[in-house]
């Protein structure tokens, strides 16, 4: 930690961290010849804390949503890995960003030490532990009981051990809030990293962001997440408060539930297994009524953006196509999109968070490039196909069926006459095939159906049908 802003107060004794240092050799600007080695705190367990994560050994920073890591603007940007669980030395995951901002004058003092990363890939089967927002705030208060978690300093161990702290809000000031003392602090290398705080009776929050201090054990100075929130989803254009609008006022969407309630000891407890299944919360409702989802009967819709019906792409050997997909639902949301080439699925084709893009090198021939969509209820869509051509013309598309024929009927009859057919109200009258009719054209779904989301859903894809090497596929990438 003890990261200081130009200008700051001469009186502190602190450090400013400059950079990505290696994870090995943390460099440090200012800093005290007998400095006291997070202070006062335990080494946490496998899978403890796992959204406090390392960003290459420098900086201490928190994965917010599934695509977003939040660290201070002190640590500066220009990251290119983030490492996931409890050393960093030993990382169990690596995480890639797509790109990393600091905020525009933000830094130690000003209660603005914002700073964030876009992931390449989302982080799918870790339990995130959501921004304290809105009224939830209300709780950070003088004496209120808080855990700080980081990878630096200590008095008990090496630097690069991932540690966690309990300690106290000691006041607040402006867009500031001050924390720990008394031997429980944060330190050296845990800059940017996350602060915690428990729900009585729901589960936890992320709050804080670690910004500056004095020495190491007698308290810090943090920025505040939800004061960020804003300008992250803007420059993110990612929706990372699913509880929240970004300025507090309540508004729970589909998303706003699946907390988990122990993020210390919760699930299995090994990165194999992503660190869940735990007990997490249901739909929250903590600033207000909780969402509550309506029947979803209406399906999704997805289309093929690019390439273009037709198109033909050249290349030595194989050509390089950018798949772009739009997806929307109108109902509780879209889960997730998956690509079809030739009609099957294969390994790797779902995406679950947009832009929904694939780039894939295809070899030789013509393809037909299709999609799926699936909603949150299960429902299902699907994209008309195109064909395009690599180093030669596309396949042609698959003709539209004939329509049937109308039936006819002899002189003088007429249509709804048949022989010797009922015509009366009697009880044999269209009683078995008449209401499955309506209902299908209605529309409405039976009682089973509701229970299951939509009368049309169907079964998804095995990703494994279509192997890359029966394709003949040379690679494939996930483009973000």
């Amino acid at each position: 930690m003890r990261c200081f802003g130009i200008g700051l107060a001469s009186s502190l004794v602190g450090f400013f961290t400059f950079g990505a240092a290696k994870a090995d050799e943390p460099v440090f600007s200012g800093q005290s010849e007998d400095p006291q080695a997070i202070y006062g705190g335990e080494t946490v367990a496998a899978c403890g804390w796992p959204t406090t994560v390392s960003m290459e050994g420098a900086c201490t920073a928190t994965l917010v949503h599934p695509q977003v890591v939040v660290f201070a603007a002190h640590c500066g940007g220009g990251y290119k890995s983030i490492w996931m669980g409890e050393n960093i030395n030993q990382p169990a995951r690596t995480l890639k960003p797509e790109f990393c901002k600091t905020f525009p004058g933000g830094g130690p003092g000003n209660g603005s030490d914002f700073a964030f990363c876009k992931l390449k890939e989302p982080v799918l089967d870790v339990p995130i532990v959501p921004i304290l927002m809105g009224c939830e705030t209300e709780i950070l208060q003088k004496g209120q009981a808080v855990t700080i978690a980081g990878f630096g300093n200590a008095d008990n161990g090496p630097y690069g051990i991932k540690r966690a702290v309990t300690t106290t809000i000691s006041g607040l000031s402006g867009n500031e809030i001050n924390i720990g003392g008394g031997g429980k602090d944060s330190c050296q290398g845990d800059s940017g990293g996350p602060v915690y705080v428990e729900l009585p009776g729901i589960g936890w929050r992320v709050f804080g962001i670690t910004s500056y201090g004095g020495q190491c054990g007698s308290g810090g100075t943090y920025s505040m997440m939800h004061n960020g929130v804003g300008w992250i989803e803007q420059e993110a254009g990612i929706d990372i408060t699913p509880c929240h609008a970004a300025d507090g006022s309540w508004a729970p969407g589909f998303g706003c539930k699946g907390f988990p309630r122990d993020p210390v000891t919760s699930g299995s407890g090994t990165w194999a297994l992503g660190c869940g299944g735990g007990e997490i919360e249901g739909f929250s409702a903590t600033c207000g009524a909780a969402f509550d989802p309506a029947p979803d009967l209406t399906l999704p819709t997805v289309s093929i953006i690019s390439p273009i019906e037709g198109q033909m792409f050249m290349g030595e050997g194989g050509a390089e196509v950018l798949v772009q997909i739009d997806a929307k639902d109108v109902g509780w949301g879209v889960k997730e999109v998956h690509l079809l080439i030739n009609g099957e699925a294969f390994a790797g084709n779902i995406d679950a968070f947009p832009p929904y893009e694939y780039a894939l090198k295809f070899p030789n021939g013509g393809f037909t490039v299709g999609a799926q969509v699936f909603d949150l209820a299960d429902n299902m869509g699907e994209a008309i196909p195109v064909n395009i051509g690599i180093n030669g013309p596309a396949p042609a598309p698959e003709p539209e069926p004939e329509p049937e024929p109308e039936p006819t009927t002899g002189e003088g009859e007429s249509a709804g006459d048949s022989g010797d057919a009922p015509t009366g109200g009697g009880p044999d009258a269209g009683s078995s095939g008449d209401s499955a009719d309506d209902d299908s054209a209605s529309g409405t779904a039976g009682e089973d159906d509701k229970d299951s989301g939509c009368g049309c859903r169907q079964g998804t894809p095995d990703a494994g049908m279509l192997a890359l090497a029966g394709l003949g596929l040379f690679g494939w990438r996930r483009r973000r």
